[in-house]
């Protein structure tokens, strides 16, 4: 399994992982978005194809792989779009979002790059998988956490990081996870107020 290969089959795996959010949770789905008023049925639709597409990709490859492309092709548009209206989420992770960012739409970019890429493999990610274990159990293990680990840090990349960097860009006082620390108080500056007190 080449690099590609296991950058696609993570990209399909996180695609499974966000259509059986807004499955979950419909409410939760796309509920930041300017402008794409949606119904829960919608979103429940939207997350089915999401799911099937990443998980055809994964077992049987062939057009789903290109599916998966296109639909992060189409999520890049539509975060960039939540990006430049301001939106508060995009909504791809159901509760587990965080403001629209200019790394989830470079992202977006990179994994549907990363699937048009693998389209051309000849072994979907699961029936490679298998055929490594069965060769070395230990290769075929390694090679489904590294693609578990990376669907994992896309994740976070998509969701927490943007939220953190927002938190710190915030400044002083915001009450974020990088919170500034008030300046401190210097006893001649307490002095020149004649009341001893800073």
């Amino acid at each position: 399994m080449s690099v590609v290969s296991a950058l696609h089959a993570s990209a399909a795996l996180l695609l499974v992982v966000a259509g059986a959010a807004k499955l979950i949770r419909p409410a939760d789905g796309f509920s930041g978005l300017v402008g794409l008023r949606t119904r829960p049925a919608v979103v429940r639709l939207i997350g089915a194809v999401e799911a099937a597409a990443g998980t055809a990709a994964l077992i049987a490859g062939g057009l789903a792989v290109w599916t998966v492309g296109l639909l992060y092709g189409a999520f890049a548009l539509i975060v960039l779009r939540a990006v430049l209206a301001g939106a508060d989420s995009c909504g791809c992770f159901g509760r587990l979002d965080a403001p629209p960012s200019l790394i989830h739409v470079a992202g977006n970019l990179t994994l549907s790059a990363m699937s048009f890429i693998a389209a051309g493999s000849a072994s979907p990610p699961v029936p490679a998988l298998v055929q490594a274990a069965g060769e070395s159990p230990a290769t075929g293990v390694a090679l489904a956490v590294v693609i578990v680990l990376l669907a994992g840090l896309v994740l976070v990349s998509f969701t927490a990081l943007p939220e953190a960097l927002a938190a710190r860009s915030s400044g002083p006082g915001a009450g974020g996870l990088f919170r500034s620390l008030p300046p401190p108080t210097t006893v001649g500056a307490a002095s020149h107020n004649g009341s001893g007190r800073p």
